[in-house]
């Protein structure tokens, strides 16, 4: 509840600034012309941009992002931060609908509705709720057949690992949730900790009231976790860095065997994010073998 807070403060500031300040350029250069019966869509996040192309339906704006976009959407506008869109950009494009995930609450939402932007929000806090968007997506562009086909192999992939983990023993895990000057513990409700329970991992926290929680690492020296996963957020490499140099020198850290033994991994942000993603597919089977131990 903390880092939402937190995430939902940054983020209305941001876009506050955002929607102040309204470039001409943006207007005169960037607006597309619609014919008449076209879809005009935008996306406002990676995975969101990432469920369309997979159904195949053209997307005409994208977020900022340095994570790498499909080749489908090249020459797409970029409409900004994903947290603040810029909603001149937006608007200049026309767009028949924009997509978006619902994490940021009901005053991001509420922003496109008072601006008259047609808009349709979906959830990706966890693989249901991935699964969810898609088969809604499916039916909204008319790409039922494209959602069903995902929606399958998501499906065999979770059975495959789940019957990999039947055959293996139990990894006590300890999930943590990093992010610049923040670290967390990731339970079993949060979209990592769920994926580590899926392939066989057990959670040490055992706590399904919140998705992150905070912790007292004495405490955590007593639990014997064999292994710590670590999900790092916004600034990966100096977060990931941050967080070793802590793990080095602070004597708390020292006193758990997993620090001591070397058994922290940094999972990578590009599969292991807050939102569920398409990703997942190779995702699960990166983490049966992390979780398992399997080719270390």
């Amino acid at each position: 509840m903390k880092y939402k807070r937190i995430i939902s403060m940054i983020a209305a500031g941001v876009m506050t600034l955002s929607f102040m300040s309204c470039s001409s350029d943006n207007s005169e250069n960037k607006s597309v012309a619609v014919g008449t019966g076209e879809e005009v869509v935008v996306a406002t996040s990676v995975a969101v941009t990432e469920i369309l192309d997979a159904l195949g339906v053209k997307v005409s704006g994208v977020p900022s992002t340095s994570y790498e976009l499909p080749e489908s959407t090249e020459g797409a506008v970029e409409i900004g931060n994903p947290m603040s869109p810029d909603l001149e950009i937006i608007k200049s494009l026309n767009p028949t609908v924009v997509v978006s995930v619902d994490t940021l609450g009901s005053d991001y939402m509420n922003l496109f509705i008072k601006n008259n932007i047609p808009s349709e929000f979906v959830s990706l806090e966890s693989l249901d709720g991935l699964k969810e968007a898609i088969i809604s997506l499916g039916e909204r562009f008319d790409k039922d057949d494209e959602a069903t086909a995902l929606i399958n192999e998501i499906q065999a992939k979770e059975l495959e690992v789940q019957e990999k983990a039947a055959s293996l023993e139990d990894t006590d895990v300890l999930v943590l949730f990093a992010a610049p000057g923040s670290t967390m513990i990731a339970t079993s409700k949060s979209y990592i900790g769920s994926l580590v329970e899926l392939v066989g991992g057990k959670n040490i926290i055992e706590d399904n009231s919140t998705s992150f929680t905070t912790y007292n690492k004495e405490d955590l020296a007593m639990l014997n976790q064999d292994k710590i996963l670590v999900m790092v957020h916004a600034l990966p490499e100096e977060t990931k860095a941050a967080l070793e140099a802590e793990m080095a020198t602070d004597s708390a850290w020292q006193n758990i065997d997993a620090v001591k033994e070397g058994n922290v991994v940094y999972l990578d942000s590009e599969y292991f994010g807050m939102s569920a993603n398409l990703k997942v597919i190779e995702g699960l089977d990166m983490l049966s073998d992390i979780v398992h131990g399997i080719g270390e």
